[in-house]
């Protein structure tokens, strides 16, 4: 009875530990591609949240974005 229900646990166990081996290879593969335009679109955030409107957006990557995304605090007003 107590052997099955170990067994199992056990099973679950490993089946987590998996889980959490393949979102960590995941992860580090999509911060290894993508990581230069999430540092770029994060610094921008940071610095217009900070007040700076002369905040852009450097990269190749997101720069044809950059336009449809400016707001202004002038937008939010309204």
């Amino acid at each position: 009875m107590f052997r099955g229900r170990k067994s199992r646990r056990g099973q679950a166990t490993t089946e987590y530990i998996l889980i959490v081996v393949l979102v960590a290879i995941l992860s580090i593969g999509i911060i290894t591609i993508f990581g230069d335009s999430i540092r770029d679109l994060f610094r921008v955030s940071a610095q217009q949240l900070g007040g700076d409107d002369t905040a852009r957006i450097n990269s190749s990557v997101t720069s044809g974005a950059q336009g449809e995304v400016q707001k202004t605090l002038g937008d939010l007003k309204q």
